[in-house]
Protein backbone atom coordinates (compact mmCIF):
# COMPACT_ATOMS: atom_id res chain seq x y z
CA UNK A 1 0.00 0.00 0.00
CA UNK A 2 1.56 2.91 -1.22
CA UNK A 3 1.57 5.83 1.93
CA UNK A 4 0.08 9.19 1.17
CA UNK A 5 1.89 12.62 1.26
CA UNK A 6 0.37 14.48 3.71
CA UNK A 7 -0.27 18.44 3.26
CA UNK A 8 0.64 20.49 6.46
CA UNK A 9 1.87 23.97 6.52
CA UNK A 10 2.43 26.97 8.82
CA UNK A 11 3.62 30.54 9.58
CA UNK A 12 6.79 31.66 10.84
CA UNK A 13 5.83 33.60 13.73
CA UNK A 14 8.40 34.75 16.52
CA UNK A 15 8.67 31.48 19.05
CA UNK A 16 9.79 30.50 15.58
CA UNK A 17 12.51 32.05 15.12
CA UNK A 18 16.35 32.76 16.25
CA UNK A 19 18.14 36.35 16.50
CA UNK A 20 18.35 37.83 13.40
CA UNK A 21 14.58 37.83 12.44
CA UNK A 22 14.54 34.47 10.74
CA UNK A 23 13.54 31.25 11.20
CA UNK A 24 15.35 28.79 13.22
CA UNK A 25 17.01 25.49 12.38
CA UNK A 26 16.25 24.02 15.85
CA UNK A 27 12.53 25.17 16.08
CA UNK A 28 12.08 24.45 12.42
CA UNK A 29 13.55 20.47 13.11
CA UNK A 30 11.00 20.66 15.73
CA UNK A 31 8.10 21.03 13.44
CA UNK A 32 8.91 18.29 11.22
CA UNK A 33 9.19 15.93 13.90
CA UNK A 34 6.01 16.76 14.75
CA UNK A 35 4.31 16.21 11.13
CA UNK A 36 6.83 12.85 11.03
CA UNK A 37 4.79 11.48 14.06
CA UNK A 38 1.68 12.25 13.15
CA UNK A 39 2.44 10.56 9.49
CA UNK A 40 3.79 7.42 11.77
CA UNK A 41 0.44 7.85 13.94
CA UNK A 42 -1.58 7.77 10.67
CA UNK A 43 0.43 4.78 9.39
CA UNK A 44 -0.34 2.82 12.57
CA UNK A 45 -3.92 3.97 13.03
CA UNK A 46 -3.36 5.07 16.14
CA UNK A 47 -2.88 8.32 18.54
CA UNK A 48 0.92 9.06 19.15
CA UNK A 49 0.04 8.71 22.32
CA UNK A 50 -1.18 4.83 22.08
CA UNK A 51 2.08 3.49 20.06
CA UNK A 52 3.29 0.38 21.95
CA UNK A 53 5.45 -2.31 21.99
CA UNK A 54 3.51 -5.93 22.88
CA UNK A 55 4.12 -5.41 26.63
CA UNK A 56 1.97 -2.36 26.61
CA UNK A 57 5.43 0.00 26.93
CA UNK A 58 4.72 3.41 25.24
CA UNK A 59 6.96 3.83 22.30
CA UNK A 60 9.10 6.71 20.79
CA UNK A 61 10.18 7.68 17.57
CA UNK A 62 13.78 8.38 18.04
CA UNK A 63 15.63 10.15 15.33
CA UNK A 64 19.06 8.41 13.75
CA UNK A 65 19.57 10.78 11.17
CA UNK A 66 18.18 13.78 9.31
CA UNK A 67 19.24 15.42 6.12
CA UNK A 68 17.87 19.03 5.41
CA UNK A 69 18.63 21.37 2.42
CA UNK A 70 17.51 24.24 1.51
CA UNK A 71 16.94 25.44 -2.43
CA UNK A 72 18.86 28.29 -3.73
CA UNK A 73 15.68 31.19 -3.53
CA UNK A 74 15.66 30.14 0.43
CA UNK A 75 17.73 31.03 3.31
CA UNK A 76 16.32 30.69 6.89
CA UNK A 77 15.75 35.02 6.30
CA UNK A 78 13.92 34.11 3.33
CA UNK A 79 11.61 31.40 4.82
CA UNK A 80 10.94 33.96 7.54
CA UNK A 81 8.49 36.54 9.53
CA UNK A 82 5.57 36.15 8.49
CA UNK A 83 6.23 33.39 6.17
CA UNK A 84 3.91 30.49 4.97
CA UNK A 85 5.66 27.50 4.87
CA UNK A 86 4.16 24.51 2.95
CA UNK A 87 5.47 20.92 4.14
CA UNK A 88 4.23 17.48 2.50
CA UNK A 89 5.53 14.52 3.76
CA UNK A 90 5.20 10.19 3.58
CA UNK A 91 6.56 7.79 5.63
CA UNK A 92 7.29 3.98 5.15
CA UNK A 93 8.63 1.04 7.37
CA UNK A 94 11.29 -0.61 7.34
CA UNK A 95 11.46 -3.80 9.22
CA UNK A 96 8.99 -2.79 11.24
CA UNK A 97 11.20 -0.76 13.14
CA UNK A 98 12.56 2.08 11.61
CA UNK A 99 10.94 4.56 9.58
CA UNK A 100 11.45 7.11 6.36
CA UNK A 101 9.85 10.43 6.30
CA UNK A 102 10.74 12.52 2.81
CA UNK A 103 9.59 15.75 3.17
CA UNK A 104 9.30 18.46 0.72
CA UNK A 105 9.07 22.21 1.03
CA UNK A 106 8.33 25.52 -0.28
CA UNK A 107 7.12 28.86 0.37
CA UNK A 108 4.56 28.25 -2.34
CA UNK A 109 1.81 25.33 -3.00
CA UNK A 110 3.19 22.21 -3.62
CA UNK A 111 1.97 20.50 -6.09
CA UNK A 112 1.34 16.34 -6.52
CA UNK A 113 2.96 16.44 -9.59
CA UNK A 114 6.50 17.78 -8.52
CA UNK A 115 5.76 13.91 -5.93
CA UNK A 116 4.64 11.22 -7.89
CA UNK A 117 8.00 10.23 -8.84
CA UNK A 118 9.76 10.73 -5.62
CA UNK A 119 10.76 7.78 -3.74
CA UNK A 120 13.73 7.43 -1.76
CA UNK A 121 16.46 10.55 -0.60
CA UNK A 122 18.22 10.47 -3.68
CA UNK A 123 14.98 11.73 -5.76
CA UNK A 124 14.71 14.44 -3.85
CA UNK A 125 18.31 16.12 -4.29
CA UNK A 126 16.75 16.79 -7.83
CA UNK A 127 13.81 18.79 -6.46
CA UNK A 128 13.76 22.85 -7.47
CA UNK A 129 12.59 23.20 -4.08
CA UNK A 130 14.01 22.46 -0.03
CA UNK A 131 13.86 19.40 1.19
CA UNK A 132 14.51 17.25 3.77
CA UNK A 133 14.59 13.50 5.15
CA UNK A 134 14.18 11.83 8.54
CA UNK A 135 14.75 8.56 9.80
CA UNK A 136 13.42 7.12 12.97
CA UNK A 137 13.32 4.08 15.32
CA UNK A 138 11.03 2.77 17.88
CA UNK A 139 12.79 3.00 20.85
CA UNK A 140 11.60 2.77 24.64
CA UNK A 141 14.14 3.09 27.87
CA UNK A 142 15.13 0.59 29.82
CA UNK A 143 16.11 2.33 32.85
CA UNK A 144 17.94 5.19 31.77
CA UNK A 145 18.48 7.45 29.09
CA UNK A 146 21.79 5.78 27.94
CA UNK A 147 19.80 2.32 27.13
CA UNK A 148 17.30 2.40 24.94
CA UNK A 149 16.13 -0.56 23.33
CA UNK A 150 14.21 -1.06 19.37
CA UNK A 151 11.19 -2.62 19.38
CA UNK A 152 8.48 -2.81 16.62
CA UNK A 153 5.08 -1.25 17.53
CA UNK A 154 2.31 -3.63 18.47
CA UNK A 155 -0.30 -4.58 15.62
CA UNK A 156 1.58 -3.13 12.54
CA UNK A 157 1.86 -6.59 11.44
CA UNK A 158 -1.93 -6.22 10.96
CA UNK A 159 -1.58 -2.70 9.19
CA UNK A 160 -1.22 -2.52 5.32
CA UNK A 161 1.57 -0.37 5.08
CA UNK A 162 4.53 0.35 2.61
CA UNK A 163 7.21 -1.52 3.61
CA UNK A 164 11.21 -0.34 2.07
CA UNK A 165 12.78 -3.65 0.93
CA UNK A 166 16.06 -2.39 1.50
CA UNK A 167 17.41 -0.79 4.40
CA UNK A 168 16.90 3.11 3.99
CA UNK A 169 19.91 5.42 3.74
CA UNK A 170 19.75 7.02 6.82
CA UNK A 171 20.24 3.10 8.54
CA UNK A 172 22.82 2.06 6.61
CA UNK A 173 24.75 5.93 6.86
CA UNK A 174 23.87 5.86 10.44
CA UNK A 175 25.50 2.48 11.12
CA UNK A 176 28.22 3.53 9.22
CA UNK A 177 29.35 6.88 10.70
CA UNK A 178 28.99 5.01 13.69
CA UNK A 179 31.43 2.57 12.93
CA UNK A 180 34.10 4.90 12.19
CA UNK A 181 33.14 6.44 8.88
CA UNK A 182 33.49 9.26 7.34
CA UNK A 183 29.97 11.33 6.39
CA UNK A 184 29.24 11.00 3.02
CA UNK A 185 30.52 15.04 1.65
CA UNK A 186 27.75 18.03 0.60
CA UNK A 187 28.36 18.15 -2.95
CA UNK A 188 29.44 21.64 -2.19
CA UNK A 189 32.26 22.22 -4.02
CA UNK A 190 36.57 22.41 -3.59
CA UNK A 191 37.92 21.52 0.12
CA UNK A 192 37.77 24.48 2.45
CA UNK A 193 40.71 26.75 4.03
CA UNK A 194 40.67 24.97 7.74
CA UNK A 195 40.33 27.50 10.80
CA UNK A 196 42.85 26.41 12.84
CA UNK A 197 42.23 26.90 16.77
CA UNK A 198 44.89 28.43 18.53
CA UNK A 199 43.60 27.77 22.04
CA UNK A 200 41.74 24.55 21.46
CA UNK A 201 40.54 24.22 25.33
CA UNK A 202 37.32 21.83 25.50
CA UNK A 203 34.32 23.33 24.69
CA UNK A 204 31.53 21.74 27.28
CA UNK A 205 27.72 22.09 27.04
CA UNK A 206 25.61 21.63 30.42
CA UNK A 207 22.64 20.08 29.81
CA UNK A 208 19.44 21.93 31.18
CA UNK A 209 16.72 20.28 31.92
CA UNK A 210 14.34 22.53 31.04
CA UNK A 211 15.09 23.19 27.70
CA UNK A 212 16.80 19.63 26.66
CA UNK A 213 14.49 17.02 27.33
CA UNK A 214 11.61 16.15 26.04
CA UNK A 215 8.44 14.85 27.27
CA UNK A 216 10.65 11.45 27.73
CA UNK A 217 12.31 12.39 29.78
CA UNK A 218 15.14 12.01 27.29
CA UNK A 219 17.59 15.19 25.25
CA UNK A 220 15.89 15.61 22.36
CA UNK A 221 17.29 15.45 18.98
CA UNK A 222 16.79 19.19 18.00
CA UNK A 223 18.34 20.10 20.90
CA UNK A 224 21.61 18.04 19.49
CA UNK A 225 21.76 20.91 17.25
CA UNK A 226 21.39 23.41 19.42
CA UNK A 227 24.09 22.42 21.15
CA UNK A 228 26.39 22.10 17.85
CA UNK A 229 25.54 25.86 17.05
CA UNK A 230 26.52 26.49 20.66
CA UNK A 231 29.89 25.15 19.79
CA UNK A 232 30.39 26.76 16.43
CA UNK A 233 29.92 30.28 18.51
CA UNK A 234 32.59 28.87 21.32
CA UNK A 235 35.16 28.20 18.58
CA UNK A 236 34.60 31.75 16.99
CA UNK A 237 34.56 33.50 20.00
CA UNK A 238 37.67 31.88 21.98
CA UNK A 239 39.53 29.58 19.99
CA UNK A 240 40.50 31.71 17.05
CA UNK A 241 43.53 33.77 16.79
CA UNK A 242 41.55 37.17 15.56
CA UNK A 243 38.19 36.27 18.10
CA UNK A 244 34.90 36.54 15.90
CA UNK A 245 31.88 38.34 17.88
CA UNK A 246 28.74 37.78 18.55
CA UNK A 247 26.96 39.54 16.56
CA UNK A 248 28.21 38.05 13.60
CA UNK A 249 28.37 34.17 14.46
CA UNK A 250 24.61 35.08 14.74
CA UNK A 251 24.35 36.10 11.04
CA UNK A 252 24.95 32.02 10.26
CA UNK A 253 22.60 29.86 8.40
CA UNK A 254 22.02 26.88 7.86
CA UNK A 255 21.94 25.44 3.95
CA UNK A 256 22.42 21.83 4.66
CA UNK A 257 23.03 19.18 6.91
CA UNK A 258 23.25 15.78 7.13
CA UNK A 259 23.56 14.53 11.09
CA UNK A 260 23.33 10.90 12.44
CA UNK A 261 22.61 10.26 16.55
CA UNK A 262 23.97 7.35 18.38
CA UNK A 263 23.13 7.99 21.96
CA UNK A 264 21.12 9.90 24.69
CA UNK A 265 22.45 11.69 27.74
CA UNK A 266 21.31 11.79 31.83
CA UNK A 267 20.46 14.78 32.86
CA UNK A 268 22.62 16.92 34.45
CA UNK A 269 25.56 15.04 32.11
CA UNK A 270 27.95 17.39 30.36
CA UNK A 271 28.28 17.18 26.38
CA UNK A 272 31.74 17.72 24.74
CA UNK A 273 31.32 19.82 21.46
CA UNK A 274 34.14 19.22 19.21
CA UNK A 275 34.57 21.71 16.18
CA UNK A 276 36.23 21.39 12.88
CA UNK A 277 35.70 24.50 10.69
CA UNK A 278 36.51 25.25 7.01
CA UNK A 279 36.18 28.40 5.52
CA UNK A 280 34.43 27.94 1.94
CA UNK A 281 37.30 29.50 -0.70
CA UNK A 282 35.82 33.07 -1.81
CA UNK A 283 34.22 32.94 -5.32
CA UNK A 284 33.28 29.26 -4.91
CA UNK A 285 29.54 29.94 -3.97
CA UNK A 286 27.01 32.28 -6.32
CA UNK A 287 26.00 35.59 -5.32
CA UNK A 288 22.57 36.03 -3.77
CA UNK A 289 19.82 37.50 -5.45
CA UNK A 290 20.21 41.71 -5.33
CA UNK A 291 16.98 41.42 -4.30
CA UNK A 292 17.94 39.93 -0.79
CA UNK A 293 18.05 42.37 1.64
CA UNK A 294 21.62 40.84 3.42
CA UNK A 295 25.09 40.09 1.84
CA UNK A 296 26.65 37.06 1.91
CA UNK A 297 30.19 37.37 2.09
CA UNK A 298 31.23 33.70 3.68
CA UNK A 299 30.17 30.29 3.67
CA UNK A 300 31.80 27.94 6.09
CA UNK A 301 31.65 23.95 6.62
CA UNK A 302 31.43 22.22 9.63
CA UNK A 303 32.33 19.12 11.09
CA UNK A 304 30.61 18.70 14.57
CA UNK A 305 30.78 15.32 16.99
CA UNK A 306 28.96 15.23 20.28
CA UNK A 307 30.57 13.13 22.80
CA UNK A 308 28.48 12.32 26.65
CA UNK A 309 31.33 13.74 29.23
CA UNK A 310 30.63 10.92 31.95
CA UNK A 311 32.30 7.94 29.68
CA UNK A 312 33.32 9.54 26.15
CA UNK A 313 30.62 8.09 24.39
CA UNK A 314 29.69 9.47 20.55
CA UNK A 315 26.36 11.29 20.90
CA UNK A 316 26.22 12.61 17.36
CA UNK A 317 27.90 13.60 14.48
CA UNK A 318 27.48 16.46 11.96
CA UNK A 319 28.81 17.84 8.53
CA UNK A 320 27.06 21.26 7.84
CA UNK A 321 27.33 24.31 5.06
CA UNK A 322 26.64 27.82 6.71
CA UNK A 323 26.12 31.07 4.84
CA UNK A 324 27.08 34.15 6.61
CA UNK A 325 23.89 36.22 5.71
CA UNK A 326 24.84 39.84 6.85
CA UNK A 327 22.09 42.40 6.93
CA UNK A 328 23.05 45.59 4.49
CA UNK A 329 22.52 47.61 7.25
CA UNK A 330 24.57 45.94 10.11
CA UNK A 331 28.08 47.89 8.78
CA UNK A 332 30.06 46.81 11.52
CA UNK A 333 29.67 43.60 11.00
CA UNK A 334 30.51 43.81 7.68
CA UNK A 335 33.81 45.70 8.04
CA UNK A 336 34.44 42.41 10.48
CA UNK A 337 33.88 40.27 7.83
CA UNK A 338 36.66 42.20 5.86
CA UNK A 339 39.23 42.23 8.52
CA UNK A 340 38.06 38.27 9.03
CA UNK A 341 38.80 38.08 5.02
CA UNK A 342 41.64 39.48 4.97
CA UNK A 343 43.19 37.50 7.82
CA UNK A 344 42.31 34.16 7.00
CA UNK A 345 42.89 34.26 2.79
Amino acid sequence: MRAPWHDNRFVVQMPHMAPGERLSEVEFLKILAAYQWSGIAHMLGRKPSEITNDSRERLYGSVIDVETKLAPQHSMEVLGEDAEIRVRNRVASYAKKFVEGLFVIDDHDIPDSLLATLKTRDDLRSLPVSWACMTNAFIAPTGSNTRLKVYKPAGIDEREIEELATPPSGVRLQAHVQGGGEIESLDDGPPGLPLRPVRPEPILYHIVHESDLNGAGLVYFARYEAMMNYGERKFFGRQLELPVSNELVACLSTEHRKAYFFANASPGDDVDVRVTAELLPPGSFPAPPASRPHRTPMKFRFRLDLYRSSDNVLMATSLVRKALNVPGAAKAVLMECERLLRRWT
